[in-house]
């Protein structure tokens, strides 16, 4: 829930950003400039599976390529190299787990290391749902400045804006349509070949959305079958919604009792959809926007990239 609205991000109460009209699937499953193209990787309606068939885990997903690069910052999560040469990065194979983020909370980062748009952010205590959260369960209840603080005490960053396999900065808004520079959605889509990490059809039997029916946020990476878009990468759509670095903007809309709520309120964008959330419109394009950058929420978690 959002601490100052109180509003729930889920399937039917949230905002949604500017998004292109989506794709028809099947033979056409490409994703190219938003426009209908040539099946380019994944499930194409000629060879998709019988709706009993189990699910293959690695179908659709592109081989990613290292090229011998190691990828840098702490091996919790481990990373993959993705993307092409000449601008390939590392993006965690997982989302941030409950023991990743609470051996960054053992390590007492000060908080007034954070920037400016986060001086307002005195702890990065999380919000635990009921229960409390397994170990391997996803960090969630983070706000955008603690995933921003996790990210770089562990040598990495909170994805953004990529140009030469270097983070050049957060996703502009134009950006946000650009599979080659946004980093989350290059890794999702495979840079375009892909509507679905897994494929260009939607299987409900592949991620944690809500018609996957697990009712909760699952282990990291336990999904059967939701990998991709690059081979390694798991749970990019459903689980829980992640934070990136994208357009946060001043939005008075979004301000406590009409005050002037400052960067804690300024409107930011999550990716990926979450166990709560329902249907095919959930895929690599889709993204949630004038979310509170305070927002601490028990369907919002987050993962790194790094050069």
């Amino acid at each position: 829930m959002d601490r100052a609205t109180g509003r729930r991000l889920g399937s039917h109460a949230i905002a949604l950003g500017a998004v292109a009209t989506l794709v028809a699937c099947g033979a056409l499953a490409g994703i190219d400039d938003y426009t209908i193209g040539e099946c380019k990787g994944g499930l194409c309606e000629a060879d998709a599976p019988e709706a009993d068939a189990p699910a293959d885990e690695d179908a659709g997903a592109v081989p990613s390529d290292a090229g011998g690069v190691a990828c840098p910052g702490k091996p919790r999560p481990p990373a993959v190299r993705v993307g092409p040469p000449g601008n390939a990065f590392c993006i965690d194979a997982t989302e941030v787990s409950n023991a990743d983020y609470d051996a960054f909370l053992a390590a007492a980062v000060d908080p007034k290391e954070q920037p400016a748009e986060c001086a307002w952010n005195t702890s990065f205590e999380r919000e635990r749902p009921e229960g409390g959260g397994a170990p391997e369960e996803p960090a969630v209840g983070v706000d955008w400045c603690d995933a921003r603080a996790y990210c770089a005490w562990a040598g990495k960053y909170l994805c953004g804006k990529v140009e030469g396999g270097k983070k050049t900065g957060p996703v502009t808004p134009e950006g946000l349509s650009d599979y080659t520079s946004h980093q989350w959605m290059l890794a999702c889509s495979a840079e375009a070949r892909l509507r679905y990490p897994y494929g260009g059809l939607y299987d409900p039997a592949r991620c944690n959305l809500a018609d996957f029916d697990a009712g909760r946020a699952l282990p990291v990476g336990t999904a059967p079958g939701c990998v991709g878009g690059y081979a390694g990468i798991h749970d990019l759509v459903g689980n829980v919604w992640e934070w990136f670095d994208g357009p946060c903007v001043a939005d008075g809309a979004l301000e406590v009792d009409g005050g002037d709520g400052g960067p804690a309120s300024d409107g930011c964008l999550l990716k990926g959809g979450s166990f709560l959330d329902n249907g095919a419109a959930y895929d690599c394009r889709l993204e949630a926007a004038n979310i509170r950058r305070d927002l601490r929420q028990h369907n919002v978690g987050f993962r790194c990239c790094s050069d």
